[in-house]
């Protein structure tokens, strides 16, 4: 295949064309003149016209069209004075017309190919960024791909450290219970035991009638009940959190609790409705405490009332009596482990219950008029059974 090179740039290309277009145009009106075939001289005007559309120029084949729309006229003039031959001028005018639909096309040609060569270019502009983007992206996922299997792979060893830990932590849990378990089984038997020594000392300080003597013993049976209590103590701080927590009906654990209770002439008012709350299974030491508290500290109590009401997206518990009330110097410390006229135990207990599942309390009772506690059931850990 021999290949034509028209030059190395876009400007010696076009010159090139325009000679050879100028050549031919040159030696086909030429050949007219000196070779009067007529049609067959015509055809080939055709030529430089079909080759004008690789002109840079936009209207080029208009502007060639126009060339040979002259060339043509002239060319039978010229023919028509030396042999006498006019008769062909109409013929060369049909042409002329062809040559201008001719030139509408090529125009046509010349438009669509250069939107379609620009259109290539930017298909293979877009391809290449396309494959540079492709290469780009599969790096950049063989990177997020080595740093993804080198994160699970630390995340296997995190996981499996972690079960190692927790399966280790789970026996010394189970030692440390069962220790505990024995510790408070013995300690309550030795605390029983004293109490028994205790009761035949003072059968003997009575017959005795040694007053200093039974003031020691009331003394130590003060302080063996306040072991029996530090041994209860332990026993529901260590099962705080040990089962799984749930949905307890308020209502009912509050009536269960009363029931332990020696209410007297105390009455219990429950208006709760059919309100459950998510707690920890202790839940009801905390309302047994709760009434505990109001019958041993308030004073002349005659009434305890539980109720309840909705603040935004909490639920608030209410459990009121009317007693003496806790002074504001004490609101701040009740809840502290320790404070207290009997173990001071009871309320502290009663907060750690509550936290397990996000559930708050608080006094805010009036000083005289009785006191009142507010549990705070935070959204989602309250339901009302229809």
């Amino acid at each position: 295949m021999i290949r034509i090179e028209l030059g190395t740039t876009p400007k010696e290309q076009e010159q090139s064309i325009l000679v050879a277009i100028v050549c031919l145009t040159i030696g086909i009106f030429a050949a007219d003149i000196l070779l009067p075939l007529g049609f067959v001289i015509w055809i080939l005007y055709l030529v430089p016209l079909l080759m004008s559309v690789w002109l840079p120029h936009r209207y080029a084949p208009f502007l060639m069209a126009c060339v040979l729309s002259g060339a043509l006229p002239l060319g039978g003039l010229i023919t028509g004075s030396e042999q006498g031959r006019v008769s062909d001028l109409p013929y060369r005018a049909v042409f002329i017309l062809m040559i201008a639909v001719i030139s509408l096309l090529a125009w046509e040609i010349r438009s669509n190919y250069t939107s379609l060569k620009e259109e290539i270019a930017e298909r293979r502009i877009a391809q290449e960024n396309l494959e540079v983007l492709a290469g780009t992206l599969e790096k950049r996922v063989g990177m997020r791909t080595a740093e993804l299997s080198d994160v699970n792979a630390e995340l296997t060893r995190d996981i499996t450290e972690r079960l190692r830990i927790e399966e280790a932590l789970a026996t010394a849990n189970q030692k440390l219970s069962l220790l505990a378990q024995i510790t408070r089984h013995d300690i309550s038997n030795r605390v029983f035991a004293l109490l028994v020594n205790l009761d035949l000392a003072k059968d003997q300080s009575a017959a005795m009638n040694d007053a200093a003597m039974d003031a020691n013993l009331r003394s130590m049976e003060k302080n063996i009940h306040g072991i029996q209590d530090q041994i209860a103590f332990a026993k529901d701080y260590q099962e705080i959190g040990a089962q799984t927590s749930g949905w307890y009906p308020v209502g009912e654990i509050i009536h269960a609790s009363a029931v332990q209770l020696n209410l007297g002439n105390v009455q219990l008012d429950v208006s709760t409705g059919r309100l459950e709350i998510f707690a920890d299974p202790l839940i009801g030491k905390v309302f047994y405490n709760l009434i505990d508290n109001a019958i041993r500290h308030g004073g002349d109590v005659s009434c305890i009332t539980f109720s309840c009401r909705r603040e935004g997206a909490v639920i608030i518990i209410l459990c009121e009596d009317n007693g003496a009330g806790i002074s504001e110097r004490d609101k701040q410390h009740i809840f502290a482990k320790g404070f207290g006229k009997d173990s001071g135990l009871g309320l502290f207990l009663i907060r750690e219950i509550l936290g397990i599942t996000g559930i708050t309390i608080r006094e805010t009772g009036e000083p005289g008029k009785g006191a009142r506690f507010e549990l705070t059931v935070p959204e989602g850990k309250f339901r009302d059974v229809p």
